[in-house]
Parts: structure tokens; C-alpha cells; sequence
């Protein structure tokens, strides 16, 4: 065998290595996203099911339970943060994909480079994507955010009608106030991911060669 059939086999060798490592993150990012969108509605089903037992207790003709309003924040920000760790991690794999796989394999692959990873760009490229994230934005706070301010001014609501004495009311106080110090936190991670995710995006890129310019 030649000298250049040995490096022309090695690099087919590094090229089959380095596509089997992108379609294992494809898949790996394919799961997360399920995983993460299904958050959503997990979060809406928990949420829905707590409110039935502040309003109307656990079973027929029981009383409503108003504390049950105070599991909602903590149960939407942990449902919230882990929504919001899966995200990173599906961004963090585009990234890698990006910055480091994607110029490996084009390397390797020559005059032939320009048929790859198309897709990885386009769909980030267009002029609407910009919109599309927002809206996703507003969609997360509602669903793990808002939903758990709603059910503290709930449980506030309910607790003037029949106001707490002694322990139960400094109980209730500190944990309310613990709610919403646990939402606006979370609600702050969210803002700052959502700037962070999109800062490398081909338009985000081109804006800040621009203003640099």
C-alpha cells in the first residue's frame, strides 16, 4: 500500500469515527428535546391538579385546601429549572457541533465540505427565528413563572377571606415570600439564557460585526 493510501485510509478511518460521534449527539440532542418539550405539559398537568385540590380539596364534598396554592411555585420551579438544564445541554451540543466536530469533518472531507452541515445553519438563519424566540420566552415564563406567581396572589386572595392567626399567619408569610423569591430567580435564569442561546446565531453575528465596525 502507497503512502498516500495509507493516509487517504486513515482519514476515511478519523472521518467514520468523527460522523458516528455527530449522529450519537443528533440523537442524544433528538432525546433532550423530547424530553424537554414533554416539561411543558407536565407542568401544565401538575399545575391543573394542584389548583383542583386548593379549590375544590381531595375528594367530594371536602373543603378546599388554600396551601395546596403554595406547592404550585416550587413544583413549576423545579419542573422550570430542569427545563431550562435540558435546554443548555441541546444548545450546548449545537455548539460543540459547530465550533469543533463540524470543522473536524469538513477538514477531512475537501472539495466535498460544502454538502455538509447545511441544515445546521439554515434553520437558525432565518429572518423570523429572532420572533420565534421570543415567543418561546414568553411561553416559558407563563408555564413556569407566571403560573406560580398566580397561585401565591391565589393563596393570598383566599387567605384575606379568612384571615391566619399567631404561627399560621408568620407560616404562611415567610412561605409566600419564599415563592417569590424562588420564581424571580428562576424567571432571571430564564432571561439570561434566552440572551446567552441566541448570541451566536448567524443574525446575532452579523449585528455584532456591524455595531464593532
Amino acid at each position: 500500500m502507497s503512502s498516500s493510501e495509507s493516509g487517504r485510509s486513515d482519514k476515511e478511518r478519523v472521518l467514520q469515527v468523527l460522523l458516528q460521534e455527530y449522529a450519537a449527539l443528533k440523537s442524544e440532542q433528538g432525546s433532550r428535546i423530547s424530553f424537554r418539550d414533554g416539561l411543558l405539559y407536565t407542568t401544565i398537568g401538575a399545575v391543573g391538579a394542584i389548583a383542583s385540590v386548593a379549590l375544590g380539596g381531595l375528594s367530594a364534598g371536602a373543603g378546599p385546601i388554600r396551601h395546596a396554592f403554595l406547592l404550585v411555585p416550587w413544583v413549576t420551579a423545579i419542573l422550570g429549572w430542569t427545563y431550562l438544564v435540558t435546554d443548555e445541554k441541546i444548545t450546548a451540543i449545537r455548539r460543540y457541533i459547530d465550533t469543533k466536530l463540524a470543522p473536524r469533518i469538513e477538514s477531512l472531507m475537501a472539495e466535498h465540505k460544502d454538502f455538509a452541515f447545511g441544515w445546521e445553519h439554515f434553520h437558525r438563519s432565518d429572518e423570523r427565528r429572532a420572533e420565534r424566540k421570543s415567543m418561546q420566552l414568553y411561553i416559558e415564563l407563563w408555564a413556569f413563572v407566571i403560573s406560580g406567581f398566580g397561585a401565591v396572589l391565589a393563596f393570598a386572595v383566599r387567605a384575606l377571606q379568612n384571615p391566619p392567626k399567631g404561627f399560621l399567619l408568620a407560616f404562611d408569610g415567610v412561605a409566600a415570600l419564599g415563592d417569590v423569591i424562588i420564581l424571580s430567580l428562576l424567571a432571571k435564569q430564564f432571561f439570561a439564557y434566552s440572551q446567552s442561546a441566541t448570541k451566536d446565531d448567524p443574525d446575532a453575528i452579523m449585528l455584532d460585526k456591524n455595531d464593532k465596525s
